[in-house]
């Protein structure tokens, strides 16, 4: 309980309202927890709509499904390229996970994470009461959620880095069998794996580049609490942009100083030294001649060959065996079975390959 309670005491020196709670109201044992009154808790795909229309009703457009190619000076203004089209602006604020076409290197600043995630039906809609996150190794975060059919128990395994970890499948095993073995919970109706930044002080960069690019902002590193951390940048943006002082700006300064080490990327987890130990509805890296090739094969067994080499900056990429995907275990890139980009900073899709006929 040391823990919990120098972390209560740090908080309530901040001005907030920490309590310590023993044990803490879950249907298994624990010493305690710290914790905040009065949060809030609400579906973030809603938000995001509301947040849409409220944009496209005070003037603002929305083009979806469109690809941004580039972002360049053109005089005073910055000139946002997709396909055969531009647009020239003032202002343009580049919020891509890890931000493109920017005079910094941000994939060097941050680190990419997973966590699986999966949400089962619900046997007591009342079963957990609040937001939760564990402390001890393996973490869990647990909640409450709700679908079209009902209720859903939401939880979150321990994190990992993206593309370092050849059996996430294993990983949702654990999960379930650690939910079942201390929360009463239905059915599983649904299972993910998410990815987050983190930065190496765990504060976001958010705002203006100032004199490295002028009108040009961006909101990244996360770290995770993308709800809270994205709406303070967004409203660090926007006064920056109308020229109000805002007090977050030193804190949040995306220019300042970071570790040149903190990323140090990773190496592939799926290396296989034959074709043939690849099996089918798996995936698997070989090795032919110089060149690294991404095999995957369908459920009849019929291989599929990729370039290896991640399309934003040469890594090899890992076989996700649950959501069946290319990682990258550098800066976090996501590719479909298939070669096709699912998640940046990679734009292009892996590059097809041959297979050299067995001797």
């Amino acid at each position: 309980m040391t823990a919990i309670e120098n972390e209560a005491n740090a908080a309530r020196e901040l001005g907030f309202d920490a309590s310590i709670v023993q044990p803490a109201p879950l249907p298994f044992s624990t010493a305690g927890a710290l914790r905040f009154a009065h949060q809030a808790q609400f579906n973030p795909a809603r938000y995001l709509v509301a947040l849409a229309a409220a944009f496209v009703a005070a003037g603002g457009r929305i083009c979806e499904e469109t690809r941004v190619d580039d972002v360049s000076r053109e005089g005073r203004s910055w000139r946002i390229k997709s396909g055969r089209h531009h647009v020239d602006v003032g202002d343009v604020v580049i919020a891509t996970n890890i931000p493109m076409f920017t005079p910094i290197a941000f994939d060097e600043r941050m680190r990419p994470r997973c966590h699986t995630a999966m949400a089962f039906r619900s046997v007591d809609a009342n079963a957990i009461d609040g937001m939760f996150i564990g402390i001890d190794d393996p973490t869990h975060s647990i909640r409450m959620g709700r679908d079209d059919d009902g209720p859903l128990l939401i939880v979150l395994g321990p994190s990992f880095t993206t593309g370092n970890d050849g059996d996430i499948a294993k990983r949702f095993v654990e999960l379930e069998h650690w939910v079942r073995a201390n929360i009463p919970a239905g059915d599983v109706a649904y299972r993910w794996v998410n990815e987050d930044y983190d930065s190496a002080d765990r504060v976001p960069y958010a705002g203006e580049l100032t004199r490295r690019a002028n009108r040009m902002y961006v909101g990244t590193g996360f770290n995770g609490w993308g709800i809270s951390n994205g709406t303070a940048a967004a409203m660090l943006i926007a006064d920056q942009i109308q020229e109000i002082d805002n007090p977050w700006r030193k804190l949040y300064n995306p220019t300042r100083a970071a570790p040149k080490d903190f990323n140090k990327g990773g190496d592939s987890r799926s290396m296989v030294d034959a074709l043939d130990d690849i099996e089918a509805g798996a995936g698997g890296v070989i090795e032919q001649g110089k060149q690294k090739i991404a095999v995957w094969k369908d459920d009849d067994g019929t291989p599929h060959a990729l370039s290896a080499a991640c399309t934003h900056k040469g890594c090899t990429v890992t076989w996700n065996n649950a959501d069946r995907t290319w990682d990258c275990p550098c800066h976090g890139s996501m590719f479909t079975c298939d070669g096709k980009v699912i998640h940046g900073p990679a734009t292009e899709p892996l590059k097809p390959a041959k297979l050299r006929a067995p001797r």
